[in-house]
């Protein structure tokens, strides 16, 4: 064989092994980026670098199923729940991690003293608003969150969820009922 011939066929073997799962991966990235990350920066208080460390793990885990998720999955929809699930688990880990015995063990500093009962009354308020949401069946809590956090319209969360408005309307109706027994006030 030639040398041309070999560069050639090495070219053709190249261009054959690159997948063409990272080029879906770079448009969903740009696509739903912002999404992800607002939503991350939400349930992370406003820390950003907590929101980009999240976006960045929802990503990774698109990486794993890309081969499985097609556009017609309603892939707004997927990045929601796992973007919601994956803050709710590192805020209960984060949780776990800010109690004193676990902190002592990872050899971290003690934290500046902090007025006790007014601690008190936000780690309880905090508590009792977690324990309401984790109480929602996923469904009547994602669609609860996204009307009463992210503001969206019953009919954005029909066409992001895959559901109707009346459907999403139930849900968010179900949702606002079981939080309003549980003694919390809701807007709307």
């Amino acid at each position: 064989m030639s040398e041309r011939s070999d560069v050639m066929a090495l070219n053709e073997l190249e261009l054959e092994e690159v997948p063409a799962a990272p080029l879906e991966i770079d448009a969903l990235y740009r696509r739903y980026h912002g999404l992800v990350y607002r939503l991350a920066l939400r349930y992370g208080r406003g820390d950003a670098a907590w929101a980009e460390d999240l976006t960045q793990e929802v990503f990774l885990r698109l990486f794993d199923v890309i081969d499985r998720l097609e556009e017609n999955d309603g892939l707004e929809g997927w990045f929601y729940r796992v973007t919601s699930n994956r803050c709710l688990n590192r805020l209960r880990r984060e949780r776990v991690r800010s109690a004193a015995p676990v902190r002592w063990l990872l050899g971290e500093k003690a934290r500046p003293p902090v007025d006790p009962e007014r601690l008190a009354a936000a780690r309880e308020g905090l508590d009792q608003a977690w324990a309401v949401l984790d109480q929602l069946p996923p469904k009547e809590r994602m669609a609860f969150c996204m009307v009463h956090v992210d503001g969206k319209t019953l009919v954005e969360i029909g066409r992001i969820l895959g559901h109707t408005k009346g459907y999403v309307c139930k849900l968010v109706k179900r949702a606002e009922a079981r939080v309003r027994a549980a003694g919390w006030e809701v807007e709307g």
